[in-house]
């Protein structure tokens, strides 16, 4: 039956039966009294059947609501979020769909827009009593805080929610949600097993072999990372790298830095015998040199390293005036008693020691060790600092042994690898011949002239 010909069929007793009994996360996220509830959802969770759920429960319980449900992109809108709201919900409720104004309306009087969420048009006017914004890791934060705004309909309660795969960790979605003690703030994780039931057979055992960034985001539904390309520094495993780790008292600190207006970066390090300890990371943003060191590092390294010896590494650009300040990157560290430490090197250098590190074992553990604290360092290990990926149509078989400066991972993945060459060597290459070897080469050049002069040398 076409979407725009849904007519009422309601009993005489106008008695609806749903059959719907929510999961015990689908029922946390129904029952949470929060303003706006966020539904992360690990794949096939049941996400936008919860979510559409909830629209309906909202425009039947009362009777001449308002509500949006949105998307980024409205075909994608059409084909899945759209497909679902139909799907369940009761036809009885409905009295009528205009295909044009993609407007579905209830018999009481209640009422669902259906909104592509690319940008804010088409949302300037509306009154409305509840949101949902599905796949809202798609989503434009000022999006997000527009339709906040948009929550103005008198005589219901005014709430938003969001169903989404989960993004990563530095997406706004987490910073909102998970940063706040705003009670009117609620998120729910649900995994893929929450819906085993519904699944076929052998579908999350698929899931279940997946790389394990891939398991913690798809199936467990928590916060995560996927990588965007083949990672730069290959033989990172986030289970054996990364650690609780702590500086050793009265040995020295490393300390790398890596300058630019948009993302200046800083790491510590420190050796602890044969092993390489990452220890802390600090990335700014829009922010000048002078503030992020007053802001920022000089705060850190108070609180958590006083009287430690420091040593500063960097980029040999530190050196070069540049038009954001009259002074050079190596002259303000200067004036704050930071003596920076800088050589060029070549990326096939500084791949050769950090990977030998990373496949180094001491004592049953790995020679190279990120700490816990420092989260976009291993993300940058397992993909964010990658090589570049081509899109359709570019040139295809072009070797880059660069990795792709994406303005984000590459300032702190840039600042280890500063103090890294100031560290280590790279491998040990043997340029004079073995004496066998220079013993055979003399043998069969003294061959060579004998058959040339007939002289026996």
């Amino acid at each position: 039956m076409p979407l725009e010909t849904l007519q009422p069929e309601r009993t005489k007793t106008n008695e609806v039966r749903i059959g719907y009994i929510p999961q015990p996360r689908q029922a946390e996220f129904h029952l949470s009294p929060a303003k706006y509830r966020l539904y992360i959802g690990a794949w096939r969770a049941g996400k936008s059947f919860a979510g559409c759920w909830e629209a309906i429960k909202m425009c039947m319980l009362y009777p001449g609501n308002r509500g949006l449900i949105g998307r980024k992109d409205y075909s994608d809108l059409r084909e899945t979020t759209m497909k679902t709201f139909f799907e369940i919900c009761p036809p009885q409720m409905i009295s009528g769909y205009n295909k044009t104004e993609h407007v579905v309306k209830f018999f009481n009087g209640s009422e669902i827009i259906f909104r592509e969420l690319k940008d804010r048009s088409g949302l300037g006017s509306l009154e409305l009593g509840f949101w949902y914004i599905d796949e809202a890791e798609e989503v434009e934060k000022e999006i997000f805080q527009y339709l906040q705004g948009r929550l103005s309909k008198k005589n219901v309660p005014l709430v938003g929610w969001l169903t989404t795969n989960p993004p990563n960790e530095d997406h706004w979605l987490h910073e909102i949600f998970e940063k706040t003690k705003d009670k009117q703030y609620h998120t729910t994780h649900a995994s893929t097993y929450e819906n085993a039931e519904n699944l076929p057979d052998g579908y999350i055992d698929s899931l279940e072999k997946m790389p394990p960034s891939w398991r913690k985001k798809y199936l467990e539904g928590q916060y995560g990372f996927t990588p965007d390309g083949e990672p730069f520094y290959q033989g990172y495993v986030e289970q054996v790298h990364r650690r609780d780790v702590e500086a050793e008292p009265g040995v020295c600190l490393d300390c790398g830095w890596d300058f630019g207006y948009r993302h200046p970066a800083f790491v510590v390090t420190q050796k602890q015998g044969a092993k390489w300890i990452i220890l802390d990371e600090i990335l700014g943003s829009d922010i000048t040199l002078e503030k992020f060191i007053m802001d920022y590092v000089m705060p850190l390294m108070a609180e958590k390293y006083p009287g430690y010896a420091v040593r500063h590494f960097g980029d040999p650009a530190c050196m070069q005036m540049n038009d954001k300040s009259e002074h050079t990157s190596w002259q303000i560290m200067a004036a704050h008693g930071m003596r920076m430490q800088c050589k060029p090197s070549e990326y096939r250098l500084r791949k050769e020691i950090i990977e030998r590190l990373l496949a180094s074992i001491d004592n049953g553990l790995p020679q190279l060790i990120v700490g816990k604290r420092c989260k976009i360092i291993s993300d940058g290990f397992m993909g964010g600092y990658h090589y570049p990926t081509f899109k359709d149509g570019a040139a295809f078989g072009v070797k880059h042994e660069q990795p792709f400066k994406d303005g984000f991972y590459d300032h702190l993945m840039n600042a280890m690898e500063y103090i890294a060459i100031h560290l280590f060597t790279g491998a040990v290459v043997r340029h004079n011949p073995t004496p066998a070897t220079k013993s055979a080469y003399q043998r069969e050049q003294q061959r060579q002239k004998i058959r040339k002069t007939g002289d026996n040398i």
